[in-house]
Formats: structure tokens, sequence, C-alpha cells
């Protein structure tokens, strides 16, 4: 058996992979950094680890039973490709802990006017009792707040959990139907705008696929009307004119963003995260899609990564695996 590592490895991960190879001196690990080096070793690979693949990659690998990608997100694969030749696909969740953290964190931010009010401030401009404006100030609380959250899963879970702690009332909305209690939820719904029309804060924690691809939009935000909106999911999810005329046009009370449109490149190192300039209204939090950039979660994702892999050759089954079908 020989499984590629395709993804940036850095010493702990190199640490994990080198115990592995003490584990299971029959299989061959290859650590390669060289994309073109690798994609001709791919071709005789049984298992590889990384998350961006073309479909021709995966057509010439002509062994390829399993990939791993090592977090959670799987919406950058060939899925039709990867359906076709029934190969397994193996992501993990966790760093869903630390990225319900990072939602909270940007929920208080916003809600707190943190942002606006440090910027003011290191222009030496008070607001507040100090400032003479105190009626115009005030902040809000997430104490008490009933919270919306798209998305069941692992970080929607744990967001609802964190919650519990400021008394919030926690509503989930999720697409597939299904009936089971889910803990931390005080109440389930398949109704979308069933859960935005309860809601005060509402909270994105879905994958990405071709059914929630801009399921947020225009006419889906035009009844958010006065309520707070946090992704920490994927940018796409929400349509970005949408978003961007639900906060320029008053509807939304405001917005927290950790995932997005556009992204840096070799070319475009420095680049405004969205077309449009969300980032300039006062009642914006930007986040630059570091929801799960910790030491915990990093570390997390990759001990998840190896039992997955250990799992898968032991038993020919990761101990996670995505659904072909729902493609997450």
């Amino acid at each position: 058996m020989k499984i590629i590592f395709m993804n940036r490895l850095e010493e702990d991960w190199i640490k994990k992979v080198e115990a592995l190879k003490n584990e299971f001196k029959d299989v061959e690990f290859i650590i390669s950094q060289n994309r073109v080096e690798t994609e001709k070793m791919l071709e005789t690979a049984d298992g590889v680890v990384g998350d961006r693949f073309s479909p021709d990659e995966i057509s010439k690998a002509k062994n390829l039973k399993v990939i791993f990608v090592p977090w959670t997100g799987v919406n950058n694969l060939p899925w039709e490709e990867i359906k076709s030749r029934k190969i397994v696909v193996s992501n993990n969740h966790a760093n869903a802990q630390i990225v319900a953290e990072r939602a909270i964190a940007l929920t208080l931010s916003l809600m707190g006017r943190i942002v606006e009010y440090h910027n003011d401030l290191a222009k030496g401009i008070w607001h507040g009792f100090s400032g003479g404006d105190a009626k115009n100030a005030f902040w809000t609380s997430l104490r008490g707040k009933s919270c919306g959250i798209c998305g069941t899963g692992g970080i929607g879970k744990e967001t609802a959990k964190l919650l519990k702690a400021f008394d919030c009332k926690t509503i989930g909305f999720k697409k597939q139907k299904s009936h089971e209690k889910i803990d931390f939820f005080d109440e389930i719904t398949f109704d979308l705008e069933n859960m935005i029309s309860k809601s005060d804060v509402i909270y994105i924690a879905l994958p990405l696929t071709p059914q929630t691809k801009g399921i947020i939009n225009r006419d889906i935000i035009s009844k958010m009307k006065g309520k707070f909106l946090v992704n920490v999911s994927r940018g796409d999810i929400i349509d970005e004119k949408a978003l961007y005329d639900g906060i320029k046009d008053g509807i939304l009370a405001g917005a927290a963003i950790d995932t997005w449109y556009r992204y840096p490149s070799k070319e475009t190192p420095a680049t405004l995260p969205s077309s449009y300039p969300i980032h300039n209204f006062k009642n914006v939090v930007i986040s630059p899609h570091v929801g799960s950039l910790t030491v915990e979660g990093v570390e997390g994702m990759a001990d998840a990564t190896i039992d997955n892999i250990r799992s898968y050759i032991k038993t020919g089954k990761p101990v996670n695996v995505a659904n072909a079908d729902l493609m997450y």
C-alpha cells in the first residue's frame, strides 16, 4: 500500500507520519512538497492526503482507493469522478470546538461593537458617557438571545453548547430531515424561514454543496431585519451581493464573517475578501478564514487524520467517512 501526503507538513505532522512508518512497516508513506513530482507518484498511490485535486489527477490515479482530507471541508474535490470510481473520502471534525469558539468571539466583537470602538478610540474618538453620546453608544448583549444555527453538525452543535452559557435559546436548521434529538438545541426545524423568524442572531455552519450554495439569498436576507449574521462555514453559502446589500440597506443589524469569496494567490497576495466594500461598514467584523487556526485546532485535525489513516490500514475503513451523495 502506498499513501502520499500532498498537504503541507509542518514538524509536528512529520513526527506523526514517522510514527506511522514505524507502526506499519509494509506501507509506503511518501512526503513530497513538490506538486509536479507528487502528481507523477499519484498515479500509483492507493491513498492520498490532501483536499484539492483535479478530475484529471483522479482519473490518472488508477490505484486510488481513498482520499484523506485533513480537515472538514471537502467542497474542493471532483466529486463526480470520485463517485464514479467509488473512492472513499475521509475527513474529520476535530476543529469543531475551536471554530465554535471563534464564532462566539466574532459574535461578541460584532454585537459589542468592539472593533468599531477600538478603531475610533485609537483616533481619540470616545463613545458612551465619556464621549457624551451614551444614548447612541449602546452595544447589544448576547445574553438571553434567540440564536438560529444553520447546520447541526460538529460546529453547529459546539456553537449551541457555548451559547448555553449566555442563556440563549438555540434553534437548529437541518436540510436533511431526521427526528433524533440533538444535544444543546432547544428546537430543530427543517424550515429555514421558520428558524430565521425566531432568531436574533443567525449562524452559518453548513457544509458547502450544490444544495447549500447561495441558500442565504436576497429573499432570505430580506427576512433578517434587525438580526445579526455570523458565517464561519463557507462564503458561497451566502450570496455575495445579497450580503452586501443587506448591510448597506440596513436590513442586517450587522455581520461577522470568517469565510469569503476571494482569496489571495501568488499573483495577488494582497486582496480584499469580497468584490464589494463590505469591509467599510462599521457594523461588520471581518476575519481572514482562521476559524480553526490555533495550536489545538491544527493538532487536533492532524491527529484525527492520522487516526483515519491508521483505521483504514487496519480495517479498510477510516474512522470518519464523508457521504458521497451529500458531499460532506
